[in-house]
């Protein structure tokens, strides 16, 4: 893998686990002692957690425990080469009838070890678990995890409603974590990543303080297809004694007056001059980030025919 040259302010935002090829003949045991489908998601964070505790070493071991409380923003975990012969979902969901047991193990196995509890949001994906990050028809022409075509520029995933600590429902909040496996991706599109202290560094200490104030409205993002989206005003930024944190889509985020508007303004500007971290996530790869410390992106990209077209499975996290 190679990254972006960073400067000072990135270089430890990215924690990389390289791992030799490991011996995937022990996911046979695994696959036995589940049984026949269904599964839940809680028993293979088990079976897999126990998968890799098999095949890693002491040191990654260690690493992805502490990841929750280290400084890292991100964490990918790449060499375990899983692949699959199922063809790529066209309408973001698996049929019933198929499985990809080996990623899940792996996805739901690592967020054990991580210590970060999955949870479904019932206003997209048809409140399923486990969001397929693909290329579907219908969303052509929309900044959607389902799209492809238009470029979905630097962002929070559902910024629309309070941080974790602030809100009664975990799944009514900033989600915390977002986690991936990459199945496929053969059309070498990157998953990009910047860290909200880099961002904030470009900025004046008088921007800061307007975007400070509970002075933006926010709607719902476009992949929000179960939830029209009830307008919150809310600060972009905010301080914890754990650092700073920031919600954004610029898309769905709007300025409730003029000096908010000149600090968007000064955001949105610095945003367009930052490269951040280019990730090409490959077959079997596992990548997580903290949500609210690093915006995301995905550039356009054109996808390969059906069924064989980028594939990341995606999982919110607390």
């Amino acid at each position: 893998m190679s990254l972006m040259a960073l400067d000072v302010h990135q270089a430890s935002v990215v924690q990389q686990l390289i791992v030799d090829t490991p011996d995937l003949s022990r996911l046979d045991v695994v696959r036995s002692q589940l049984g026949a489908g269904p599964h839940c998601c809680q028993a293979v964070g088990e079976a897999g957690a126990t998968w890799l505790r098999s095949i890693l070493a002491q040191e990654p071991l260690d690493a992805i425990g502490s990841f929750a409380t280290s400084p890292y923003k991100a964490l990918l975990l790449r060499g375990i080469g899983l692949c699959t012969d199922v063809a790529t979902p066209r309408n973001g969901f698996l049929p019933d009838a198929q499985c990809v047991l080996d990623f899940d193990l792996l996805h739901f196995g690592m967020l054990r070890l991580l210590g970060v509890r999955s949870h479904a949001v019932e206003y997209e994906n048809l409140g399923k678990l486990v969001r397929n990050v693909v290329p579907v028809p219908e969303a052509a022409g929309t900044t959607s995890s389902w799209g492809a075509d238009v470029e979905f520029s630097w962002h929070t995933d559902n910024p629309n409603w309070p941080f974790d600590d602030q809100a009664e429902d975990v799944t009514r909040s900033v989600p915390n974590y977002l986690a991936f496996t990459a199945v496929r991706n053969h059309e070498q599109a990157s998953t990009d990543i910047v860290c909200v202290d880099h961002v904030l560094s470009l900025l004046s200490d008088w921007a800061i303080a307007q975007l400070l104030r509970p002075a933006y409205a926010f709607g719902a993002p476009a992949s929000n297809e179960g939830f029209d989206g009830e307008q919150r005003v809310m600060p972009i930024v905010e301080r914890t004694r754990h650092g700073q944190r920031l919600r954004f889509d610029d898309g769905i985020v709007t300025a409730q007056d003029a000096d908010a508007e000149r600090a968007l303004a000064l955001l949105r500007q610095a945003l367009r001059s930052v490269a951040g971290i280019e990730l090409v996530l490959r077959p079997g790869d596992f990548f997580i980030f903290k949500n609210a410390r690093v915006l995301h992106r995905r550039k356009a990209f054109q996808p390969r025919p059906e069924g064989s077209a980028r594939w990341l499975r995606r999982v919110y996290g607390s």
